[in-house]
């Protein structure tokens, strides 16, 4: 039974940012929320745990890289995706008023758009982008808790069989020896289990924001489809459109063409916003994703699941960013497509280079710039062939 945020009846204007906005406001990130003292310290509070969680996981890794691989790859695997965390963290703030704008200017654009076969777009796209984060979050949140679970497992294993307890943290970290030992050590275990999970909210979130932002955008693009091609239309009746229907056209095909250009600018100013964030998951995918698959082949047991699991959540966070350009490509394509097809050509000449105008700048379509890549399902199939390459020659090594 699907729980009522995820079904297409759940009130569209609840479903805006749904996952990203819970995510974020755990941790007092989320742009639009009103920036109070306690808010304030408690995102510091978030901000200090995921920053130490990071230089404790990757300083314990490298250390063990001389002594135990198995070991090494165990804390740095998910520590790349802790230090990435840590990177959408720092620009989801700094960039937390451009955010802010973007979210209510959307909101309000989307909002404009109230016919019947504008509003089935906006159920489309707002039902799938809830659902793909509430999967993100679902597989972070596996991911994280699946790490304490192993070390409960390994432990009560280790009790039953009259060993002692072995006073660790569910992601191998440096602490000092006074705080893994009682009474603290509880205090420390708890920390560093809220770290995994600051993690996975940061992800979520900013994850959330860009396949959001995208989907949002391909609903404006195709609500922009439908009213040129319904104003380009020729009644049957009156071939020849009179001249002050002409006036007409012109008048509403110039407001056309500045939601064209406002939102080529929205787009723009979202790469501005998101090119530290896409890139970073970028470059960092592929050695993500081997990394995890490598450990998996390594471990045995519950250590199995804990990768596997691991794997799916990274897989997801890859395809939300490439299945949410493709959407805004695809969207632009079939922007100029469309308008080609209409009956452009049987309308004044002013009218026709307009037209040719905005088929012109839909063919250069949009997407969000950053350098290197192009977000695109075609770039998700070069970033798992490589993968491949990087787990062969892993497997070679070792």
């Amino acid at each position: 039974m699907w729980p009522r945020f995820l079904s297409s009846s759940y009130p569209m204007e609840r479903h805006y940012f749904l996952v990203p906005k819970f995510a974020l406001s755990l941790i007092g990130f989320y742009p639009e929320q009103k920036r109070t003292w306690a808010l304030r310290a408690w995102s510091f509070l978030n901000f200090f745990i995921l920053s130490y969680g990071c230089y404790a996981e990757a300083a314990f890794g490298i250390q063990q890289i001389p002594n135990n691989i198995a070991l090494a790859l165990d804390a740095l695997c998910p520590v790349a995706s802790s230090i990435l965390s840590l990177l959408k963290m720092l620009a989801i703030w700094w960039y937390r008023e451009e955010f802010k704008w973007l979210i209510q200017r959307i909101r309000k654009l989307t909002e404009q758009q109230q016919s019947e076969r504008k509003l089935g777009y906006k159920r489309h796209c707002y039902t799938l982008a809830t659902r793909l984060t509430t999967l993100l979050l679902f597989c972070g949140f596996c991911t994280s808790t699946s790490y304490s679970v192993r070390h409960l497992l390994d432990n009560i294993l280790r009790h039953s069989h009259g060993k002692d307890w072995v006073y660790e943290t569910p992601f191998k970290m440096i602490f000092p020896d006074p705080l893994l030992r009682l009474p603290l050590y509880p205090v420390i275990y708890a920390l560093v289990h809220w770290h995994g999970y600051i993690t996975v909210v940061c992800f979520v979130g900013a994850d959330g924001f860009f396949l959001g932002f995208c989907l949002y955008l391909t609903v404006l693009l195709h609500a922009l489809r439908d009213d040129v091609c319904e104003l380009l239309a020729v009644d049957s009746i009156q071939l020849v459109p009179t001249a002050l229907e002409e006036a007409r056209i012109v008048r509403k095909m110039t407001r056309l063409v500045d939601r064209h250009n406002e939102i080529a600018d929205l787009t723009e100013r979202l790469s501005g916003v998101m090119v530290e964030i896409t890139l970073g998951h970028f470059v960092t995918s592929s050695l993500i994703i081997g990394s995890s698959v490598v450990d998996m082949l390594l471990f045995s047991g519950v250590g199995i699941v804990v990768y596997v699991v691991y794997t799916c959540a990274v897989l997801t966070e890859i395809l939300l960013y490439c299945l949410g350009g493709t959407y805004v490509t695809e969207a632009c394509t079939d922007l100029a497509r469309s308008a080609f097809a209409s009956h452009w050509y049987g309308h004044s000449v002013r009218v026709q280079k307009m037209t040719l105008l905005l088929i012109t700048r839909a063919q250069r379509v949009l997407i969000i710039k950053i350098p290197f890549f192009s977000p695109s399902l075609e770039t998700l199939t070069s970033i798992l062939r490589f993968t491949g390459s990087l787990i062969a020659l892993a497997k070679s090594v070792i």
